[in-house]
């Protein structure tokens, strides 16, 4: 059976966090070294504390082998490229076929688990209700108001959700969890951001253009654009760049909403391989 420094290492891996993301505040670096390969056993409040943090508990910790590790990390790798992709019919399929749900254990797992099935019901279906059913279940397994070291994922379904709930005309939740994402967003250390987050400034900027708000939009626009720019992504860009030429057009602005037209006609061009 794995141990437990075992384990919280392959965890910590899969998370993409260091031992001095982990270990902060809650033990020297050196220490959490010497769990991870076993030299040390930590006592029990060290124990939860790291497990708080990776999102798990110590019971799931300790009914966890190494290779159920492995083989869930290798699911969702698959999961991870449709989704980025935006490949949703294939994702949809796989959460399907590949019967994921038998080989979940860990609440961060069930969420990310959900945040793909609310896509898929978004994106393939337009079931707003579903979508948003499946997306609050998703961000409950881990979130709590007031919840120290948010992660990536739990602020990516915050925005997902925000998003439905502005397509259902819910416009109250939907504010609150799109600016909840972006107020989590600023507060991430840098180590922890991924490519993946540019997708939370599209949501909010389509919110604020489609309920009248084009300055705002516009300003959101402009720092996912950024923000894809310095993390050298694609992720969504194109469809910054085709909302901001939307947005231009609607404000007469016709020489500059070209340009962008151009760029997000060149990177679908780039994403669908014609080029």
């Amino acid at each position: 059976m794995a141990t437990f420094g075992t384990v919280i290492k392959e965890i910590r891996k899969k998370r993409k966090l260091t031992q001095k993301m982990l270990s902060e505040d809650i033990c020297s670096q050196s220490v959490l070294s010497r769990i991870e390969h076993d030299e040390e056993l930590p006592n029990v409040v060290v124990m939860q504390k790291l497990c708080a943090r990776l999102g798990v508990t110590i019971d799931q910790i300790l009914q966890l082998e190494s290779e159920d590790v492995q083989c869930v990390s290798c699911s969702f790798e698959k999961m991870a490229y449709y989704f980025r992709h935006k490949m949703y019919q294939e994702l949809f399929t796989y959460l399907q076929a590949a019967n994921v749900e038998k080989h979940l254990y860990l609440d961060t797992d069930w969420q990310r688990y959900y945040y793909y099935l609310g896509s898929c019901q978004l994106h393939l279906n337009q079931d707003y209700e579903k979508a948003a059913a499946s997306l609050q279940k998703g961000l409950a397994y881990t979130y709590k108001a007031e919840k120290l070291n948010i992660s990536d994922l739990e602020i990516q379904v915050m925005s997902c959700l925000g998003s439905v709930y502005g397509y259902l005309g819910k416009i109250e939740q939907a504010q609150h969890y799109l600016r909840l994402s972006l107020f989590y967003f600023k507060e991430l250390p840098k180590e922890r951001v991924n490519a993946e987050l540019t997708k939370i400034f599209y949501n909010y900027a389509y919110f604020l253009w489609k309920n009248g708000q084009s300055q705002n939009a516009e300003t959101y626009i402009n720092q996912g654009i950024q923000w894809a720019r310095d993390k050298t992504s694609f992720y969504y860009l194109a469809e910054l760049f085709t909302l901001k030429y939307e947005l231009l057009c609607q404000q007469q602005r016709h020489f500059e909403a070209q340009e962008f037209y151009m760029l997000a006609q060149k990177l679908n061009d780039i994403e669908s391989g014609k080029i």
